[in-house]
């Protein structure tokens, strides 16, 4: 398996947070070999202390592991002395707090190989890298020497190496278990780390190329990130699936589309991290939207907004950080005629010219009609008009009419109605029609 690590050194990134109440308890426990003790038996010095919850720790049970009874403390240290050979035993700790929760924790020990680790830092926030260095571990038998370092974070991940990197996504309080793998036994030792809430240093936005769009459009948004703060901000997206995305929802608040990947979806092991320095602004995502929804329609006319989220895709959140709402304008189109008002005498005829212009996109086939309102008897008369049809390479058509009088034609003024139909689409301009004696 081949995973792709990429550094990118961006300008402005934060983490949004859930915040937790008081935790549950947490059982963590180190142990010391004392190697230099003089025989018979051999003494190991155990560490309660990293265990935590969210009351006090009123007490700590110590399963040893070698059949002597379990051993009550209040205090989270103790030693034990062990009968020698095999010099590997499974001990368990198990610890209440003051509001009468526990959690148990088993861990095998071996006498001659001690997992040891530091991390940095000890108060990291969400979205900080947090480096873990196990380097000080240590096999006392050259016969048994440390094959790999296996690391569980307590959020459902793992890594492998002597020194590791991991942030995490929710504050709360973690397990981290180190595993020692050796040809005797994996020795394992656990520490809990408690990951507060980020800095809200970060301000997001959406930018847009425009707040009002045509359908034919596409729409170019991109979510940048600034960050406000004095310190700079570390954080990883461990999969490709992962990172800053948009969803998009329309005014009743329904998701139209969206670039984030569903639950489950296959995601390459691509680890991303981003370090971003104060005072500075970068685009951290970018869409360009057709003006479709998921199943690729185009969706009608109306308002949407467009949300920058933070994706992750393990455990699986979306958190949103900025948004915002555009218009689609509908398709449309305008008449015009000219000229607006004409004077015909008796007998003769006039023709009125009709232009019709695509709106916002528009295209398809305009069905125009002419009536007339009768102001006497014996009104004129008006002739067909020839429909239109308006593409995007042609937006605009024109079309006549003719009004024709005889000698018993009524003079006076008249109110030609010309309408034009398109779809659900219709408009209707006037034109006026004097008509004279001569």
């Amino acid at each position: 398996m081949i995973i792709l690590v990429i550094s990118v050194l961006f300008s402005a990134v934060g983490m949004p947070v859930k915040t937790n109440g008081a935790s549950n308890p947490l059982a963590a426990f180190t142990y010391e070999s004392c190697v230099a003790c003089v025989p018979p038996g051999d003494v190991v010095s155990f560490n309660g202390n990293w265990s935590t919850s969210g009351a006090s720790i009123v007490s700590y049970v110590w399963d040893f592991g070698d059949g002597s009874p379990p051993v009550k403390t209040s205090s989270p240290m103790t030693t034990h002395l062990y009968g020698g050979a095999p010099a590997k035993w499974q001990v368990t700790l198990t610890v209440q707090d003051s509001a009468g929760l526990t959690d148990t924790a088993s861990q095998l020990v071996l006498f001659e190989t001690v997992p040891r680790y530091t991390f940095q830092p000890t108060n990291p926030v969400v979205g900080q890298q947090v480096t873990f260095n196990a380097s000080d571990s240590i096999s006392y038998n050259s016969t048994n020497p440390i094959k790999e370092y296996d690391w569980s974070f307590g959020d459902g991940t793992s890594g492998t190496g002597v020194t590791v990197t991991h942030s995490y996504s929710t504050e709360a309080s973690y397990r981290i278990l180190l595993t020692l793998l050796t040809s005797y036994g994996d020795s394992s030792v656990s520490k809990t780390l408690t990951v507060g809430q980020s800095r809200q240093n970060v301000v997001y936005s959406v930018i847009t190329d425009k707040d009002t769009y045509v359908p034919s459009d596409t729409v170019h948004a991109k979510l940048n990130a600034t960050n406000k703060g004095t310190q700079s901000a570390t954080f990883t997206f461990r999969d490709a699936c992962s990172g800053f995305q948009f969803q998009i929802t329309d005014s009743t608040g329904n998701l139209v589309y969206t670039n984030v990947p569903p639950p489950f979806a296959p995601c390459a092991q691509v680890i991303t991290t981003f370090t971003i320095q104060p005072g500075q602004t970068m685009t951290v995502g970018m869409l360009d939207w057709k003006q479709v929804n998921q199943q690729g329609q185009p969706v009608p006319a109306g308002s949407y907004t467009i949300i920058g989220v933070i994706h992750y895709e393990s455990p699986y959140q979306t958190i949103p950080v900025a948004s915002k709402t555009i218009t689609i304008q509908a398709p449309d189109f305008q008449l015009t005629v000219n000229p607006a008002s004409v004077v015909v005498a008796k007998g003769s005829s006039a023709i009125l010219t009709i232009t019709v212009t695509a709106v916002n996109g528009f295209t398809g086939t305009i069905n125009l009609s002419g009536t007339i309102q009768v102001a006497n008897k014996h009104p004129p008369t008006l002739s067909p008009i020839n429909s239109v049809t308006l593409t995007a390479a042609n937006p605009t058509a024109t079309t006549s009419l003719t009004i024709s009088t005889s000698r018993a034609t009524n003079g006076g003024t008249y109110t030609v109605m010309i309408t034009g139909t398109g779809g659900t689409t219709s408009h209707t301009i006037t034109a006026t029609v004097t008509v004279t004696s001569k």
